[in-house]
């Protein structure tokens, strides 16, 4: 019998060794399941992070498409502002040679005038 205690013994071993590998693989997946509980958290935080943080790029993009609107009304304003100063700079410069024009013409009649009657 002693064969049969050895071959029981060996066999106890090997049981005890399976139920070793066994508790250490058990840990190991409890480990794995905690590590994976707390990336599936951090994954959903950072989730609602970046939603969060795409409502507030959107309503940033908003404000400056507004304000670029702004800008361009301002822009248009300003071009025209300049187009009418132009225009109206041009308008009294014409206008005063256009003056000069009709006083010298004015003046060389007035001297005609004065030697008809001389």
């Amino acid at each position: 019998m002693s064969e049969n205690e050895s071959y029981g013994l060996r066999l106890e071993k090997k049981i005890d060794n399976m139920q070793s590998d066994i508790r250490m693989l058990s840990d190991h997946v409890t480990r794995l399941t905690f590590i994976n509980e707390a990336q599936k958290t951090a994954g959903e935080e950072n989730r609602k992070d970046i939603d969060a943080l795409d409502v507030k790029v959107s309503g940033l993009e908003k404000k400056s498409a507004a304000q670029d609107g702004g800008i361009g009304v301002l822009r248009f304003l300003l071009g025209l502002c300049g187009g009418s100063l132009i225009g109206l700079c041009a308008w009294v410069g014409s206008s005063i040679i256009q003056i000069n024009q009709d006083q010298s013409l004015i003046k060389e009649k007035v001297t005609r005038l004065e030697e008809m009657n001389k």
